[in-house]
């Protein structure tokens, strides 16, 4: 047929011919419809006096509140209410303005939320006299063919919104029980109509316009108003379909309302007042053409009807069940397009489109890359499968992809996508590379059967989805390798042999060419990625069941290890050696067997990893200068990060190590690690935090837990550290600590804590280039008493006059080596009861290695006495527990005993040998 608008009238000639067959139809001059079956309630009102003595000028429609069933039709309903009540002498706020404003205050989200907003503050944010709350109460729809009954149901409020005052409100349901369609209209707005209103639509605009025609006329109005009363509307409809309208495209309204007016239409804001023609009486057709450069979404068309001899004196009236939407700029052409060859055919993938219109893509292909391309397909999906039987394995086809909206906008053609059609692997290889190949993931797996090299300026590209296996042979690039897979597509790279290992990829004096490897894994290599004077991107990949993952050597090395996953390792996982300055961030390196990253000799910069779980520590720096920044570096054995505990330190600021208290941060890390701020939490959350830790320089008076750490190891007091409410000093395993003269650390109500290991003791000395016995007062001083307890294990004391002076108190002395001081090992006065146990005391002059005076009471067992002057003096009124210690020979030499060992001091049973964990300085 070449009816210019066929299925419209082939709709409204089905409708006519169903109903003439209908026993109970009747025809008129006017209808061709059923009689409508309508069961009308008597809806109820209320209006308060104060209306009457406060009439608004002004008012807002609220969105209304659903409380139906079906959670539909609230926006259908409002704007039903909407239509009719513009017809009312009163400034009426647009509902877009409305919803513009509210949105503005982010009060758009729940129209529940927004109910419970009061009438004032509503008021001041939209500006008006009164505001409408509205709920529906009904929205429930039936169609059988041409059968349908509809019920919407509201209840409606009005509020002054200078004081909150109620002024009136409605309360009804309407139900309509109906079959056809009215066409009293004729010619373009008939077609119109039965283009643009289905079923649904005719009965819900039915519905509403009985639930409100009426309603709306028990509020009151202004007493001129009747004579002011603007033209009536009774219909607006448009002919889009909600479907947007591109360039050329046009746009039909329907208006029905007082015949003789002057009508127009808006499209939301974007278009205003399009002029509408009187095609008969009482209705009115206007049309507006898309131009490019027309761009709207989900406008709502609002009709306006206003009397010839006064335009200020109007109705209007949105469309309820339907919006407008041009769109003239076309889709963005699909991204990422890639083409894998299979046995004659070829599948092609590309990334969704972000058009919110979005219809679906089509496909070209053509046997030459610019130009003489045919449609292929259209599909909705992001992936096209070309089975064309005329495709031939090894021969080359190009496709261009491109995006169709709603609309009919085409996005235009970037670029071709080559794909070739190759036989089935596996397909053996090996040998030199001398010319660009590209291996295809539908001839996979292929299968290095010996050493493949890529030459100097060959390119080799691996497919997505390919497979290579190797029998122990190489794969070393001297020139390019392009393996770039995709999240669906690994490229996968292992052992062609079960058990057995493959040497890996060998990047060999590349430099800074061109290397790239993306969604690859790579297993049971000896060496996985092994990147020697060369800086290839490894991206998005994993590194897992090798011996080692990633070894960057050389001074031209600085590649990149990015988004990847090293796990289950053998040895150590990530190696930089030898000037290496590779940059290894935003990886998950764990559950490796060795150290997670290892570092000699190198400046790597290592930020935002996850290094946990591996069983070699996790950093270890053996040498270099690198960068630990931002990283999550936690629960590995036996450390999180290790260093020399000499030379420079290792700057590791600004990194979660598992814990935000400093001790455990320092039990985590070994040498000369920079811990000095952390991240509070793991990051990249975590704030950062400084720990106390003291310079390199120190003395005078602490009142907050403080650090002394490896990094600005050896210390220098250089006058009395004193340790006051409540501080502890915490020191880390292998610190020195030097004593300027007549120097001590003193604790008042402070205490200190200062835990080395046999390996990694803590030395406190004196600060002088040759020093003798007595440089330094004391290594600790207890003066006064504190509820504040101190620890000193696996530390070496040498060079006081009084190694440990303890006036008060309940220290921990073990694990320790006191030795060559000139007065004392350990004084004992007033009350103090120190635990002294498996220390080794020697060369200490004087008085000896421990005095007891006052009401002391020291435990001292499992110790070794060796050459000093005085092995131990009780002159204290208590009997001190000296059992089991060593005493320089068996039996004792009494000589060494000062006090009676039946009243004073008990010295048996006595050690026959040297206590064989008794710690002892090594050098």
């Amino acid at each position: 047929m070449n009816d210019k608008h066929p299925v419209p009238w082939k709709v409204l000639a089905v409708v006519l011919l169903l109903l003439i067959c209908q026993g109970c139809a009747v025809v008129t001059e006017s209808t061709v419809v059923t009689p409508p079956i309508r069961s009308l309630f008597e809806g109820t009102y209320k209006t308060d006096p104060f209306m009457a003595r406060n009439m608004p000028k002004t008012v807002a429609v609220l969105p209304f509140v659903n409380e139906a069933e079906s959670q539909k039709g609230s926006e259908e309903v409002r704007r039903g209410f909407y239509n009719h009540f513009s017809s009312l002498p009163f400034a009426d706020m647009q509902l877009q303005r409305v919803d513009s404003l509210l949105r503005k205050a982010d009060l758009m989200g729940d129209p529940k939320e927004l109910s419970k907003k009061t009438p004032q503050e509503l008021g001041k944010i939209l500006g008006v006299d009164a505001v409408v709350y509205g709920t529906v109460s009904n929205f429930d729809k039936l169609f059988l063919a041409l059968y349908s009954q509809v019920s919407v149901g509201a209840d409606v409020k009005m509020y002054d919104t200078k004081t909150g005052h109620f002024l009136w409100s409605g309360k009804h349901t309407a139900r309509i029980h109906e079959g056809g369609i009215s066409t009293t209209p004729v010619g373009i707005v008939a077609v119109v109509i039965a283009t643009s209103l289905n079923m649904r639509d005719i009965q819900l605009l039915r519905a509403c316009d009985d639930l409100f025609r009426d309603m709306v006329k028990t509020i009151p109005i202004p007493s001129l108003a009747e004579a002011l009363r603007p033209p009536a509307i009774a219909l607006l409809t448009q002919d889009t379909k909600n479907l947007p309208k591109k360039a050329g495209d046009e746009i039909k309204v329907v208006l029905q309302g007082t015949p003789k007016m002057m009508a127009s239409f808006s499209i939301g804001d974007y278009r205003k007042h399009i002029d509408m023609q009187e095609t008969e009486p009482g209705w009115y057709l206007g049309t507006y053409r898309v131009v490019p450069g027309d761009n709207v979404r989900q406008a709502i068309i609002t009709g306006r009807l206003a009397l010839a001899n006064d335009p200020g004196n109007f109705s209007e009236w949105v469309d309820a069940v339907g919006s407008v939407s041009l769109k003239t700029t076309p889709p963005d052409a699909p991204a990422n397009a890639a083409a894998v060859g299979r046995d004659r055919i070829v599948q092609l993938r590309w990334n969704r489109s972000t058009d919110p219109d979005l219809a679906g893509y089509r496909v070209y292909r053509s046997a030459t890359p610019l130009s003489g391309y045919v449609e292929a397909a259209k599909t909705e999906f992001t992936e096209f499968t070309d089975r064309d039987p005329s495709l031939r394995n090894g021969t080359a086809y190009y496709y261009q992809i491109t995006a169709v909206d709603l609309a009919g906008n085409e996005s235009t053609r970037k670029g071709a996508v080559a794909g070739m059609p190759v036989a089935p692997g596996p397909t053996p290889v090996s040998g030199i590379i001398e010319a660009d190949t590209t291996w295809h993931a539908g001839a996979s797996p292929y299968v290095l059967e010996g050493p493949v090299t890529v030459r100097d300026q060959a390119v080799l590209t691996i497919q997505p989805g390919t497979e290579i296996r190797s029998k122990d042979a190489p794969l070393t690039v001297e020139g390019r390798l392009m393996a770039r897979g995709d999240s669906e597509h690994i490229i996968v790279f292992d052992s062609a042999q079960e058990g057995k290992m493959w040497p890996g990829i060998h990047f060999r004096n590349v430099k800074d060419k061109e290397n790239a490897l993306s969604y690859v894994r790579i297993r049971n290599a000896r060496r996985a990625v092994d990147c020697e004077a060369s800086s290839p991107v490894v991206e998005s990949s994993e590194l897992t069941e090798n011996d080692t993952a990633f070894r960057a050597s050389g001074a031209f090395s600085k590649p990149r290890l990015l988004k990847s996953r090293v796990a289950r390792n053998r040895q150590s996982a990530v190696i930089a050696v030898d000037g290496a300055e590779p940059l290894i961030a935003d990886n998950a390196i764990e559950d490796n067997l060795n150290a997670g990253i290892l570092v000699e000799r190198a400046a790597p910069v290592i930020q935002r990893n996850s290094v946990s779980r591996n069983h070699g520590s996790g950093i270890v720096v053996a040498g270099g200068n690198p960068s630990i920044t931002e990283n999550n570096v936690s629960d590995n054995q036996p450390f999180n990060a290790l260093a020399p505990s000499s030379g420079d330190s290792v700057k590791a600021r600004g990194n979660w190590w598992g814990s935000a208290k400093g001790l455990d941060v320092l039990a985590g890390v070994q040498g000369k690690v920079d811990v000095q701020s952390i991240l509070g939490s793991p990051w990249p959350g975590g704030k950062s935090l400084e720990l106390p830790v003291l310079p390199s320089r120190i003395g005078g008076r602490v009142t907050a837990d403080a650090y002394l750490i490896q990094s600005n190891s050896p210390y220098t007091v250089t006058k009395d550290l004193i340790l006051d409410e409540g501080a502890v000093l915490t020191i880390e395993r292998g610190v020195t600590v030097r004593f300027d003269q007549n120097t001590a650390i003193v604790a008042e109500n402070g205490g200190v804590i200062a835990r080395g290991t046999r390996d990694l003791p803590i030395l406190f000395t004196a600060s002088g280039a040759s020093p003798s016995p007595g440089f330094y007062v004391s290594a600790f001083r207890q003066a006064k008493p504190t509820t504040v307890n101190s620890a000193f294990s696996w530390c070496v004391v040498k060079y006081a006059e009084t190694a440990f002076d303890i006036h008060f108190g309940s220290p921990e002395i073990s694990h320790c080596h006191v030795a060559e001081n000139s007065q004392c090992g350990v004084f004992c006065r007033n009350d103090a009861s120190p635990r002294i146990s498996y220390n080794t005391f020697t060369g200490n002059r004087g008085e000896g290695a421990v005095k007891c005076v006052g009401a002391s009471r020291p435990l001292i067992q499992r110790n070794n006495f060796e050459r000093n002057e005085v092995a131990i003096q009780s002159f204290s009124s208590l009997y001190i527990d000296a059992r089991q210690n060593w005493w320089g020979k068996s039996p004792p030499d009494m000589r060494m005993i000062f006090g009676d060992p039946e009243k004073n001091v008990n010295i048996r049973p006595w050690l026959e040998k040297p206590e064989p964990d008794a710690f002892r300085e090594t050098r």
